[in-house]
């Protein structure tokens, strides 16, 4: 075992935890895009959705990396913080609510001709006038009324953008007193979600609980990794892939609360950056769908929406939208396989465009408008 403790004033880039969030954008992106193909059916595509709580975990652990010290030693104010974190994520969300609304407006304007393809009228159900006012002020993990949201996905982004604010003042105790808050914190929301969930699976209905828990926990990762420093090389960093992936692969009901913590483990043995996947994930492919994971994720079902009412148009196969807003095709396992394929290859393409037209200078503009030219360079590490 390899342990090397990181300098108290390091300024690190976690590539390789980037790099692994872009991956499970993709695997959260087949999750919702189900089949009666062989991609679909394997378990780790079934229970893909638990791969949202690693992005909760990983921003714990890079915003107390980026912003921790510097908001415990009022260097940076918790209204530039914020300000910060709303360019990174408000832009792109906005963009694809937009996008959906054009949508309901073509049901509108369309007529009987787009109203043959379509089973439901505009502006009803999961797109209400009441799921769009919680969606444009991020309100849809509270689990206020009926509305689900307009783009499902963005629940998650919801529940961080006011786990940030928690967390923004929580950094602001003492050392000791905030690692104990947000101990506290997460163990609290666990606590609350097994009162009423039998598994971690909680979205709309108080999904915020369940970003708390991981993103303490991840908060608690970052500060355990610095101060006993981490576990590296490739034997570590292969067992702790290798039991995530079997983890979230096979793990039911109950068990899946402790995803968390799952990921945390892995995180602290990946954060070292010093084996054989580190270097993997160090390439340009995987760099490149790091630098692209919340664009993935962001535009992932408006585009699968659209793939679907193609397919619809086409008859190539049997499509259906389930309860949960996913597309399920039903034709040979071949073809289906290969429709998944094309809609990944669409997905990460459009996330290229939405990056460099709508994320980055959403971001850039933020950055210059709040940050001082040295807290700009830091930002850059955030996630």
């Amino acid at each position: 075992m390899t342990i090397e403790r990181p300098a108290a004033d390091a300024v690190m880039r976690f590539d390789v935890l980037d790099a692994l969030r872009g991956i499970c954008a993709l695997v959260v992106a087949l999750y919702h895009f189900q089949s009666n193909g062989y991609i679909s059916s394997l378990a780790l595509v079934k229970n893909g959705w638990l791969f949202v709580d690693y992005f909760f975990v990983l921003s714990g652990f890079v915003i107390a990396h980026s912003y921790g010290t510097r908001l415990a030693n009022r260097e940076v104010s918790v209204g530039r913080f914020m300000g910060l974190r709303m360019g990174r994520i408000y832009p792109l969300h906005i963009a694809v609510l937009l996008a959906f609304i054009a949508l309901e407006m073509v049901l509108v304007l369309g007529g009987e001709t787009i109203a043959q393809y379509v089973s439901r009228e505009a502006f009803t159900g999961s797109r209400s006038p009441e799921g769009l006012w919680q969606s444009v002020f991020l309100l849809q993990s509270f689990g206020l009324g009926e509305a689900q949201g307009w783009n499902i996905p963005a629940w998650s982004i919801a529940a961080e953008i006011w786990t940030y604010l928690l967390f923004a003042i929580v950094f602001l105790a003492p050392k000791r007193a905030m690692l104990g808050i947000a101990a506290v914190l997460s163990l609290g929301c666990l606590a609350w979600m097994t009162s009423y969930s039998d598994d971690l699976h909680i979205t709309f209905d108080g999904g915020i609980l369940r970003c708390i828990f991981g993103f303490g926990i991840g908060v608690l990762t970052y500060h355990a990794f610095r101060r006993f420093g981490g576990i590296g090389g490739t034997a570590w960093e292969l067992a702790a892939l290798l039991a995530t992936v079997a983890f979230v692969s096979f793990t039911t009901r109950t068990l899946t609360f402790a995803a968390p913590f799952v990921f945390a483990a892995m995180i602290f043995v990946l954060a070292s950056q010093r084996g054989a996947v580190s270097r993997a994930l160090g390439a340009k492919p995987f760099q490149l769908l790091g630098l692209t994971s919340y664009s993935i994720y962001m535009i992932h079902m408006f585009a699968q929406g659209r793939i679907g009412e193609v397919l619809q148009v086409t008859g190539i196969v049997d499509l259906s939208v389930d309860s949960m807003g996913r597309t399920v095709l039903q034709g040979t396992p071949l073809v289906s396989d290969a429709i998944t394929l094309a809609m990944l290859a669409i997905v990460v393409a459009g996330s290229f465009v939405t990056y460099y037209l709508v994320e980055k200078p959403g971001r850039d503009l933020s950055r210059r408008l709040l940050s001082r030219p040295t807290e700009a360079r830091v930002a850059q590490g955030a996630a």
